[in-house]
């Protein structure tokens, strides 16, 4: 039987997720080098490219800072481990944990200002009604790019702006399915960089997805494009 999740009762997880990685901080004083901190680099660097690596240079004054929590090495890890381990007759709100794959700040003490990709399972199903009102979410904007990637983006009930890709991402060993019914998802925030643009913001995304959907090593071979659908603007 398909786990019948509502938007209302996950929702709440987003948003409670989305928020408590705010409240960690760099292990590195400003000023400090150390080997995890060029290890960190190399996975922000990557899942950024060199394209979203100058426009966060130009929008903070070339003054970002990067730290990673979990490396592609992690994100994999955690990814398997948990897909693995969901069947479809599995019930109750689903409670997976995301890799902090990239976070980039100017003032380490300021969480408040902030850029940030995560990577996991997603709460909802691949085909979940994104455009539909809940109690705790506002419709959003969904963007088909094909079969087996979608974007979505808008203001939660927090009134943060969110932008998230959903890739379809087969894991050997897993229930009939498991591609859709728990997706990759990646979420992208932006506080840091003042830029207002969607279509920059699922640019950069898409690149960090094309990375993280090769990580996995997806049986279905999802195919990543390098840019959003021309109706993101």
């Amino acid at each position: 039987m398909r786990n019948t999740l509502t938007l209302t009762a996950v929702a709440v997880l987003l948003l409670g997720a989305s928020a408590c990685t705010a409240d960690k901080e760099p292990k590195e004083k400003a000023g400090e080098t150390s080997k995890d901190a060029v290890a960190d680099d190399a996975t922000c660097n990557e899942l950024l490219g060199d394209a979203g690596l100058k426009w966060l240079r130009e929008h903070t004054g070339d003054k970002a800072r990067l730290k990673v929590v979990d490396d592609l090495k992690r994100a994999r890890s955690l990814f398997y481990q948990q897909v693995k381990n969901w069947g479809p007759d599995d019930s109750g709100a689903r409670t997976f944990q995301r890799a902090d794959a990239c976070l980039a700040r100017t003032d380490v003490a300021n969480a408040a200002k902030q850029l940030e990709i995560r990577y996991g399972p997603s709460y909802f199903p691949f085909d979940a009604p994104f455009d539909k009102a809940s109690e705790v979410s506002p419709a959003q904007t969904v963007t088909p790019v094909n079969s087996a990637v979608k974007l979505v983006h808008g203001k939660d009930r927090d009134g943060a702006v969110r932008y998230r890709v959903y890739v379809k991402c087969k894991i050997p060993g897993t229930s009939a399915k498991q591609e859709n019914e728990i997706p990759i998802e990646g979420l992208l925030t932006d506080t840091l960089t003042g830029d207002t643009s969607a279509r920059v913001h699922l640019t950069h995304l898409l690149h960090s997805a094309k990375v993280m959907a090769d990580t996995m090593d997806c049986q279905n071979k999802p195919v990543v494009p390098a840019e959003p659908p021309a109706s993101v603007r």
